[in-house]
């Protein structure tokens, strides 16, 4: 019995979830400057607090550089060594943004 997945189907997945997880990243952004837009919430991660602070557009380069940054390593790890591990932190990422999508609906 295979105790792996197919390297073409891993990389695949591994893709797909850096794709949907950069889709789910821009999609917090702009609920994020909605949301402070009209005063629903707050940003409390400081690093963004502190782009915010610079202006909305740069927030949203920050944002997409460091979760596009930071995706691209975990892509580039996942397609040279197939390990299981980076597999199961785009699948952490990606709920984790799920959650984060959710919240914001939640306080609209």
């Amino acid at each position: 019995m295979r105790d792996s997945l197919p390297p073409t189907y891993y990389c695949a997945l591994i893709a797909t979830l850096y794709v949907l997880t950069f889709a789910l990243s821009n999609l917090d952004g702009y609920l994020t400057l909605f949301c402070l837009e009209t005063g629903f919430c707050e940003e409390r991660n400081p690093f963004m607090r502190w782009s915010l602070n610079i202006s909305p557009d740069f927030f949203l380069f920050f944002k997409n550089a460091l979760v596009g940054g930071f995706g691209a390593v975990l892509l580039v790890i996942g397609w040279r060594s197939h390990r299981k591990s980076v597999l199961f932190f785009f699948g952490l990422l990606f709920l984790l943004y799920l959650w984060v999508i959710h919240y914001h609906f939640a306080n609209l």
